[in-house]
């Protein structure tokens, strides 16, 4: 993955805490850690506005252009 030319180990999960213009991040064993190209296929459209997929909700509060939104932890997610 992309983070082990910069340094960091490839996470063994998918879970993103963080995304810049490098790729998408984790953190596992309190390290940051890069997210395998293989998760991408299991991210969703808000992400790249910079908000996380809903994990359990899959009740829509909000649709526009973008796609259908969620709520979760009191946060919009993408659906």
């Amino acid at each position: 993955c992309f983070s082990i030319n910069l340094g960091y180990k490839c996470c063994s999960g998918c879970d993103i805490v963080y995304v810049d213009q490098d790729g998408n991040w984790g953190v596992e064993n309190d390290q940051w850690c890069g997210i395998k190209n293989s998760c991408n296929a299991q991210s969703c459209w808000s992400e790249s506005l910079g908000f996380p997929c809903c994990q359990n909700t899959k009740e829509v509060y909000y649709t526009d252009n973008d796609g259908n939104w969620g709520v979760e932890n009191n946060n919009w997610c993408g659906i």
